[in-house]
């Protein structure tokens, strides 16, 4: 009889401890809602000491089916409008508000510090620059072999905001357009910092 007794309160102790869990889980997947998440592209995914030129991706992740329509960043990023459905920019330095905004009206907001831009091209930030020549195509390959460029992607003007990533090769770099969110291996000696 003790040896049924001690199954029986072995059992009903495994199923409260399945039940708790289960009524915690379905409590946090309830309560935990959407959340504004930021991080620097090119970066593995950092997602905190932030600099002025770096391009940085917002998302919301637990949106629950909903659709990011509207990001707006408050000072308005480089080369950008302050609001648009683009989900990439780069801030200048100083305080940075990011409100996002969900297909169905829920806003999201987010404060930041933003720190002086990098200044050492081939770092782990982008560096920010001005197109100097008159016209900078971006391509999408570069074979280091031949020393060629291959596959153009859009073509930069003189004037134009770009971050500077990583040399490649012999005046040849990794630019991000701002204003157009466009990467491609550009002339190095086209972009003053």
């Amino acid at each position: 009889m003790r040896r049924i007794a001690i199954r029986t309160l072995a059992g009903a102790l495994i199923a409260a401890a399945a039940l708790t869990a289960a009524v915690v889980a379905t409590a946090t997947a309830q309560t935990t809602g959407p959340t504004l998440r930021v991080h620097a592209i090119f970066s593995g995914g950092r997602a905190q000491s932030f600099h002025a030129g770096e391009v940085l991706m917002v998302d919301v992740p637990r949106a629950g089916g909903r659709k990011l329509t509207q990001v707006c960043w408050t000072p308005a990023p480089i080369a950008r409008p302050d609001c648009s459905p683009s989900s990439l920019a780069a801030p200048h330095g100083g305080p940075l508000t990011i409100t996002a905004t969900l297909d169905d009206g829920t806003r999201l907001t987010r404060t930041l510090r933003i720190h002086a831009p990098a200044t050492k091209v081939d770092g782990p930030r982008a560096v920010p620059a001005t197109i100097t020549c008159r016209d900078v195509t971006l391509f999408g390959n570069y074979d280091r072999r031949a020393h060629r460029s291959h596959d153009p992607r859009g073509t930069i003007r003189a004037g134009a905001q770009v971050g500077l990533f990583n040399v490649i090769g012999a005046d040849k770099i990794f630019m991000w357009d701002y204003a157009t969110n466009l990467g491609g291996f550009g002339t190095e000696h086209c972009a003053r910092t």
